[in-house]
């Protein structure tokens, strides 16, 4: 028996594809390729939150329910008049980078560890001991889950455990992702 249905049947009720695709997720889509590891933080559905990588990744194209999804660049976070956005996160400039995030290579070349400020500001460019701009991205990824006037789509704990998996595996894919969150716009502007 054969199937007569022909193979590029068009049916009225399916919306023609557009050319047009959002820019902000094409970007997202080509940065988190090859980097599984970052998609698998939390097995959350999609629909719970549109604002965590895999939500976003999705395509889903429904309109979001609440606040858009929101962080703030680390340009942000290192500015003398905008240290006072810390004091709601629980964090403060002078908490060791280490600490925080459970790891041993943010430090000094006289051993003391570096600040989760200073990592903001002597690390920006060159000088990351893992990948360019990593700790850099990783300590605004922090503030920004952890401020609650930000949508980020994920918690502080989240955001050590995504680091603590994945900084060592592939730190500039890791970078890159955590770049493209802390891009979404401001909202304590």
């Amino acid at each position: 028996m054969s199937d007569l249905t022909p193979e590029n049947q068009e049916t009225p009720d399916q919306a023609p594809v557009s050319s047009a695709v959002d820019a902000s997720r094409r970007k997202l889509a080509g940065t988190a390729l090859g980097v599984a590891a970052v998609f698998t933080l939390s097995s959350r559905p999609v629909w719970a939150n549109q604002c965590t990588i895999s939500g976003m990744m999705s395509g889903n194209l429904s309109a979001p329910r609440g606040p858009a999804c929101a962080g703030c660049t680390p340009g942000y976070w290192r500015q003398d008049h905008h240290l006072d956005s810390w004091r709601q996160t629980g964090f403060n400039p002078t908490d060791k980078f280490n600490t925080v995030f459970g790891v041993t290579q943010y430090v000094k070349s006289d051993g003391t560890p570096y600040t989760l400020l200073e990592v903001m500001r002597l690390l920006n460019g060159s000088g990351d001991p893992i990948s360019t701009n990593l700790g850099f991205h990783a300590v605004a990824a922090l503030l920004n889950a952890a401020h609650p006037s930000v949508n980020y789509g994920y918690t502080s704990g989240e955001i050590v455990d995504l680091f603590q998996k994945n900084y060592l595996k592939n730190g500039a894919a890791l970078k890159d992702s955590l770049d493209n969150l802390n891009n979404r716009g401001c909202p304590l502007n």
